[in-house]
């Protein structure tokens, strides 16, 4: 039990290393479920003693961008949505931009189209308007998918072999540790599973940016007259006032925030210099206050001074 359990780990370990090296060292005799072929390499079909092609089914993964030009794109988004829906296909994103007067309508929309009725929905969405540009970008991708074939093969092999030692194991350790094994293991199992599946989704519906546009505007004659110099003075007068507007709506929080700091800076200076002032006015009343107090003395030891010598002289 124990060299068959560490058998499979080790087997497993190996699988989980790069694909196109597992497979291309084990064609015979390695586990790979019937059918499954490796990576780069084509299987002959039964009873085909000539094999079939390696170019026979490819696995393509196709993207690409229109931009149309038309007269309302938020009408002609509409009529794209029912056209790609019309197809099987589905609508991953829609973005519709109305008219303003900063701005021409605009659409944009990224569709997913089946991979067998792309060409025909192509030359449907040209009829909606002018075509600006279309570009399309095809990548093949078989040897990976026919390397997530294998790889889910030999994994899966791995899991029944260990749900079989599950069932027959008697002794604690070795059911630990093929529980352990075999939660791993189907934890890669559903990995892969869910790489394929994504995979053979972009095989099947191509990914296709769709963006919807006017014409551009044509630009207007110079003005003829006075009154047509006048409303296309007055018009830019309008659009600078608005711009305008709009740049001090922008700043106006900033404004607020500023001038809050502001004031929280000038009363923090102005309580400073009342403070700076009250010391200053009670070190001089302090000061005046000691200047009193030394006169009377200074007084009085000037006049016994006096006596003193006024004694002194007298006969």
């Amino acid at each position: 039990m124990a060299l068959l359990l560490t058998a499979l780990l080790l087997s497993g370990c190996a699988m989980n290393q790069s694909g196109a090296s597992d497979t291309g060292s084990g064609s015979s005799g390695s586990g790979v479920a019937p059918g499954l072929a490796e990576p780069g390499v084509a299987v002959p079909a039964e009873g085909d003693a000539a094999g079939a092609s390696d170019s026979a089914v490819r696995d393509v993964v196709t993207t690409g961008s229109l931009q149309l030009v038309v007269d309302d794109p938020i009408r002609s988004a509409d009529d794209v949505s029912a056209l790609v829906l019309a197809t099987g296909g589905r609508l991953d994103s829609i973005s519709q931009y109305p008219k303003s007067d900063y701005r021409p309508a605009s659409a944009t929309l990224l569709a997913r189209i089946p991979e067998d009725r792309l060409d025909q929905a192509l030359l449907d969405l040209k009829g909606l308007g002018t075509v600006q540009s279309l570009s399309t970008d095809s990548t093949d991708v078989t040897q990976q998918t026919t390397d997530y074939e294998v790889r889910i093969a030999t994994l899966q092999a791995a899991v029944d072999r260990l749900r079989a030692l599950l069932s027959t194991a008697t002794d604690t350790s070795d059911l630990i540790e093929i529980e352990t094994a075999l939660t791993s293991r189907e934890g890669d199992l559903e990995s892969l599973k869910a790489q394929r599946d994504s995979l053979a989704e972009q095989v099947a519906f191509a990914t296709i940016s769709i963006t919807l546009s006017t014409p551009a505007e044509v630009g207007t004659a110079a003005p003829g007259t006075f009154l047509d110099g006048l409303l296309a003075g007055f018009n830019s007068l309008m659009l600078t006032l608005a711009g305008l507007l709009i740049a001090f709506g922008a700043a106006l929080p900033w404004l607020v925030f500023l001038a809050i700091v502001a004031a929280i800076v000038l009363l923090i200076v102005r309580f400073t210099r009342r403070r700076r002032r009250v010391r200053l006015a009670a070190a001089r009343a302090a000061a005046d206050a000691a200047a009193v107090r030394r006169e009377p003395v200074a007084a009085s030891a000037g006049g016994s001074a006096d006596a003193d010598t006024t004694g002194g002289t007298t006969p």
